[in-house]
C-alpha cells in the first residue's frame, strides 16, 4: 500500500455539489441510530438517552475521521451563500453528535470499574512473563531459541 504524503494541494474540488451534499446526508443519515433516519432532513434530535453514541462515533474502519475528511473536501469545494447555508447545516448536525459522543465516552470513563494490576505468575514452562496465561489455559511452548538460550 503506497502511503501519499498529506498536502493541501491534494484536497480534492467537488463540481457537482448539489449531488455531492445529496450523496453526503444520504451517507451520514445511514450513520445514525435508528431514531434519527426516516424523518428527512436535518436530522431529529430529541434523544431519550437511550443511544449507545459510542458506537455511533466508532462506526466503520476510520469512524468519525472519514465524515470530518468528506466534510472538509465539500467546504472546500463551496462557490454559493446557498451552498454555504447546506453546509452549515451539516456541520451544526455533525457537531451535535460529536458531543454526543464526547458525553457518552466521558461517562463511560466515570464508571468504568477500577482494574487492579494483576502480576504475571512465573510457571515451569516459561519464565518470560509476557508468555504466561491465565490457569486453564493453553500454555504456549517456548520455541527452540529460548529453551537452548535458558540452558535447556
Amino acid at each position: 500500500m503506497k502511503v501519499r504524503k498529506f498536502s493541501a494541494d491534494n484536497v480534492p474540488f467537488v463540481s457537482d455539489l448539489s449531488s455531492y451534499r445529496d450523496h453526503w446526508v444520504k451517507w451520514w443519515t445511514s450513520c445514525q441510530p435508528a431514531w434519527r433516519r426516516g424523518k428527512g432532513w436535518p436530522l431529529p434530535r430529541e434523544d431519550e438517552g437511550t443511544t449507545n453514541w459510542v458506537k455511533v462515533g466508532a462506526r466503520g474502519q476510520n469512524g468519525l475521521f472519514l465524515i470530518v475528511l468528506s466534510t472538509a473536501w465539500w467546504a472546500y469545494s463551496i462557490r454559493s451563500e446557498k451552498e454555504w447555508a447546506e453546509f452549515d447545516e451539516a456541520v451544526d448536525d455533525l457537531k451535535w453528535v460529536i458531543g454526543q459522543v464526547t458525553v457518552s465516552l466521558m461517562a463511560l470513563q466515570t464508571s468504568r470499574p477500577s482494574i487492579q494490576p494483576v502480576s504475571p505468575k512465573k510457571t515451569p514452562e516459561s519464565s518470560v512473563p509476557w508468555m504466561t496465561r491465565e490457569a486453564g489455559k493453553r500454555q504456549p511452548k517456548p520455541s527452540r531459541k529460548l529453551v537452548e538460550a535458558r540452558g535447556g
